[in-house]
Order: C-alpha cells, then structure tokens, then sequence
C-alpha cells in the first residue's frame, strides 16, 4: 500500500526506515586490487575491467593458471585472509617477449635413487629419480613433474636438440618473468642424488610493460576517480618508473589536493611493489630507487633480499596483510607480521639483518623485513613520501599505516556530511532563531558543522586515529562561504603515534648501601 501527497481514499499509514542521524565513524572497506596480465588464451576476458576473484582457484580458471593474476591474486588472498581482491587484467604489451631459463643435467647419470629437490619461484617441485636414469629421463621426470603443477609461473620443456637440457619459459611476458628463480637445495638436509649435476640458467631477457595509466584511467578520471573505492594496490610490473609515476600521478603526488587526494574525490589507494636485491649493493640500489620519488606518497617498496620468492608476489602478500589488518584495526601496524612460505634467502644477503640498515632504509622511503628461525617478518612499511621540506617527525604520509588511517578519516567525513541530515539545507546565522519546526530541522549554522566535527573528532579518538581530540576541538575552524553557498571548515588533527620502539636502559649497582636510605 502507498499514501503519497496524492492519495484521496481514506487509510491509515505506518512505515518504518533505518535512518542515520548521528554522526559515525567506522572502518572503510578494504578493497585489493592487482593489475596484471592474463593468459592470452582465455579469450573470454574483458581488458581493464576491474573483476572480483573470489579464491585462487577462481583467479586461475579466469585468467589462466601461473599468470601473473592468477599469482598475485594467490597472494593478496593469503595476506587478506577475507578481504575483497579484485583483478584489473592487462593484455600483454604488444611486442613483449617471455622470460626464459634452462637446467641442464647432461652427463649426469643418477648412481642412487633419491629425490631432486627442484624449487620454482621459491616453491619446491620434488622430482623423484631412481637409480640409473639419464640425463635426458631426468629432464623428462622434471618436465612432468612441473606440468602437473598447473600453479607454477613456468612451462617447461625439454631441448629439441639437448635431450638432457629443460627449457622454462615464463607464462605471464615481460619482466615478471626474470624474477622467476631456479634454484637447488633450499632446505636443511636438500642434496641432489648421487650422479646428478645440473647447470642453472637463470630466467632473463623478459621485456614488454603495459601502459598502466591505461589501466588506472579505467578506475575512473575525474570526480569519479577511484569510483569503486580501492584502497590497497599491488602489480606485477616491479620498479618500472613509467609505471610508478603513472600511480603516483593518479593518486596525486606532493602534498596537494590533487587527484584521488583532491577535495571533491577523496579516495586514495597505496600500493606496494617487492624486491629481493641481495647485500649492500641491493640496499644502495633501493636508496637510489627511492630518492628520486620523495614526493611519491602512492608507491612503497617491500624489501627481503636474497629470497627466491617474486618480488611481486612477496608485494602481493604484505598488501593482503596490511589490508587485513586495516579493515580489522587500521590504527595498528604491521610490524611482526608473518609473510607465510616466502623465502629468506641466504644469511649473508640480508642487508636487513642489521639494525642500522633497517632504520637507513626506513628514513630513506624502504620498508625493510626481518627473518627469525627462517620466518620473514615485515617490519616498518613506510612509502617513498619524504620531501625535503617536510621534517620526519611531521611527514605523516610516510607510514603506510597513517595512509590507511587517512583513507578512513576521509571516507568517514564524506560519508557524514553526504547523509540526509545534511541534504538539502538553508544557512543561517543562528538555528535557535529559526522558530518554525519544519524549517529548523534543515536550517544549519557554523555551530551545526562545528558539533559535527567535534563528535568525528572524538569518533577518531575512541578508535585511536588520533592523538588526542581536544586539540582537533580546540583549533577547529569553521566560516560560512562567501555568498552563504555552504562552509569552509578545517579540522586539525594530529594522529596517533605508530609504536615500534620500546628502548629500555638497566641501570645496575652492586653496593647494597642504597637499600638502607
């Protein structure tokens, strides 16, 4: 039954509508989004259309299993654990070339039987061999073994002319695939059986990037950038700077109301790539990386040197956590966070092993990780945000934590001022000398946006967004606009610290004198 301003019949209307007056603060939605290529082969795919995956075995079937999205999807679910991903997919640049690689096992003769502790990726492929088998049996042992692992980022097949010789090509063009690692005995008590040698070739000579402002351009342009809200970003394209500036350009570099961080758009992303550039050298590397994007508040790098896990896939996993921990609690941090099955590499690559390092990289835009009993740990995860005008203990976007809690502030206002309390409104001087009822209920003052922002403020302090609201309350600043077309308000607000140090000093005595005073 419906009564409207039109209804002559005689009746009685009841109705009921949950309607939000109050003013509230929640946790936004965490939405992960990875752009990446697909399979050729699946045809049925819609280039740069953004489509939820709902679990890896998902991700494989829709854009082929051991792509770069099936990958990187794989990982943001194990990092997420529950949080939304999404995949844009990118067709394969025109002209890229597959990574290749090779393992060759001639004059090798297997004198024992035992198992070839094969790892793709940092992933262990176990290949049985028995005693007495050729180089050419076990390259074909070794190519089916990889072929029933429909998961792995390779297909690999052996020599046309080195019978003894397995030749790898990256499923997924480009790059990507020279991050592919081949490698032998990564466990304890790892050997090759008695006989077998085999020559590593390492994955190269991948090329070819999409243009990733195509893919972003598809998020929206405009007022409705970032339309569907995305807040965590990762992609398989490594440290290419084409493909960086295109994020941070899009998010909006400096500290301006630019782009996603302008006024009338608010909604930021932050992504994260990986690296695993071992020692000094890797280190340095990064440094340099870094110092040439100190405006970049979009972009992070996610370091474990050393390990024969993809970079990508290490970045893919961290953003899923970081994620998860966000929609859970988005004041707290990621340090101690377990990155679950990627490698640590070799002791004597890990520049982070070194309390000085870490804290270089972390003042320097890196965010570093730990390894303990063979656990790799993300520690501070910080972006590249960190412009020479700007002193450390004021650069806020550097924490990619204070990002998230940013994301929610801004999420939380638009979502406050866009309720039915405050459509369609009249500005006045005073509310209380609006005497009509009907007219009140609409009628808004400075003081009506100051009580607002004073009850955000404190919404920000119960979830421990911010330091403190009495001095958001105190310094809040609020005018009508010239021509009374709305208010101008601003809305200081210092956030709350992200704890990591905890510096304790023992003094000790031995003179016991001091017991009796």
């Amino acid at each position: 039954m419906t009564l409207n301003a039109t209804s002559l019949a005689a009746g009685i209307g009841v109705a009921v509508r949950n309607t939000q007056f109050a003013t509230s603060v929640t946790n936004l939605a965490r939405k992960i989004l990875a752009l990446a290529t697909y399979d050729p082969a699946k045809t049925d795919v819609v280039p740069l259309v953004p489509v939820q995956v709902l679990s890896p075995e998902d991700a494989g079937n829709r854009f082929g299993f051991g792509s770069m999205a099936h990958r990187l999807a794989l990982q943001a679910f194990i990092g997420g654990a529950g949080v939304p991903v999404y995949v844009l997919p990118q067709a394969e640049a025109g002209g890229a070339v597959a990574a290749a690689g090779d393992i060759d096992f001639t004059g090798s003769t297997a004198t024992a039987s035992g198992t070839l502790p094969l790892y793709i990726a940092g992933y262990a492929v176990p290949v049985t061999v028995t005693s007495g088998m050729t180089a050419a049996q076990i390259a074909t042992a070794v190519v089916a073994a990889i072929t029933a692992r429909k998961e792995l980022p390779i297909n690999a097949a052996v020599d046309g002319v080195t019978t003894g010789q397995v030749n790898f090509t990256a499923k997924s063009k480009g790059p990507w695939g020279n991050s592919i690692d081949l490698s032998f005995n990564l466990e304890a008590g790892d050997a090759l059986p008695a006989g077998v040698t085999g020559a590593v070739t390492d994955m190269a000579a991948g090329a070819g990037i999409p243009t990733v402002a195509d893919a972003l351009a598809a998020l929206g342009t405009g007022d409705d950038a970032n339309e569907a809200w995305f807040t965590d970003i990762v992609h398989g394209y490594g440290q290419d700077a084409t493909t960086l500036n295109a994020i941070s350009d899009y998010v909006g570099a400096g500290n301006d109301f630019l782009a996603l961080y302008g006024k009338t758009v608010a909604r930021p992303f932050r992504a994260l790539t990986g690296d695993t550039a071992a020692g000094s050298q890797g280190l340095a590397d990064l440094v340099t990386l870094s110092d040439g994007r100190k405006l970049d508040r979009a972009n992070g790098v996610e370091a474990v040197p050393g390990s024969q896990s993809h970079p990508a896939e290490i970045a893919a996993q961290a953003i899923g956590h970081m994620a998860r921990i966000a929609q859970q609690r988005v004041a707290q941090n990621y340090i101690d966070v377990p990155l679950i099955g990627i490698r640590p590499g070799a002791k004597a690559d890990r520049w982070t092993s070194d309390y000085d390092n870490r804290d270089t990289a972390v003042k320097s835009g890196i965010s570093p990780t730990r390894v303990r009993n063979g656990v790799v740990y993300l520690q501070n995860v910080v972006s590249f945000y960190r412009p020479d005008s700007v002193p450390v203990e004021n650069n806020g976007y550097r924490s990619m934590r204070n990002i998230a809690i940013v994301q929610n502030m801004l999420n939380s206002i638009r979502h406050n001022f866009e309720q039915e309390k405050w459509q369609g409104i009249s500005v006045v001087g005073n509310t209380a000398r609006v005497g009509n009822m009907t007219d009140r209920i609409k009628a808004r003052d400075t003081g009506s946006v100051v009580d607002d922002y004073v009850a955000l403020a404190r919404g920000f302090e119960n979830k421990a967004w911010v330091y403190e609201a009495d001095y958001t309350i105190k310094n809040l600043a609020v005018a009508v606009r010239a021509g009374s077309t709305g208010f101008d308000g601003i809305m200081p607000v210092i956030l709350s610290g992200e704890g990591g140090i905890l510096d304790t000093e023992v003094q000790f005595d031995i003179s016991q004198a001091v017991l009796t005073n």
